[in-house]
Order: C-alpha cells, then structure tokens, then sequence
C-alpha cells in the first residue's frame, strides 16, 4: 500500500482491537480512537446495566448531537463574520 496515502493504526475500544485505515495521520487516528474508548467507558461506568450495542449507540448520539451544536455555532459565527466584514467601510 505504499504510496497510496492510506495508513494503518491499530487501536483498543472497550477491550477490543480495531484496525483503522484512513487518509488522515496514525496520531489523528489515534486521537481519535481514544476519544471514542473514553466516551463509551464513561457511559459503561455510570450505565453498568447497558449491554455494548446500547453504549456504543448512546456515544454515536453523543458525539453526534455535540457535532450538531458545534455546526450550528460555526454558521453563527460565520454570518456574524460575514455581516461584519460587509458592514465595514471598504
């Protein structure tokens, strides 16, 4: 796969292994994986009585509803950008 700017990383989820691929950095992916395993830990810690299948949709919609949010405060502030750059004297 040399040159085909896919990269590889092995990570741990929960107690499971997970071989990723993807464009993006072994570190990005990394982050990334640990960021998931910390937020389904979280929620198996204080829901001990959800089975995997339940906590991993709980931090989909987790993850989701915080990317959601986080969308919509970027289009704010890019408006208020945009009027703000449109009401500037040139």
């Amino acid at each position: 796969m040399e040159g085909s700017g896919v990269n590889r990383v092995r990570v741990e989820i929960l107690g499971t292994q997970y071989t990723l691929r993807g464009k993006e950095s072994e570190e990005h992916m990394k982050q990334v994986a640990k960021l998931v395993d910390e937020l389904m830990r979280q929620l198996s810690e204080s829901h001990s009585y959800l089975d995997l299948k339940r906590i991993a949709v709980l931090t989909a919609l987790n993850v989701a509803d915080e990317l959601v949010t986080l969308r919509e405060k970027y289009e704010e502030l890019t408006a208020l950008l945009d009027e703000t750059t449109r009401s500037e004297p040139s």
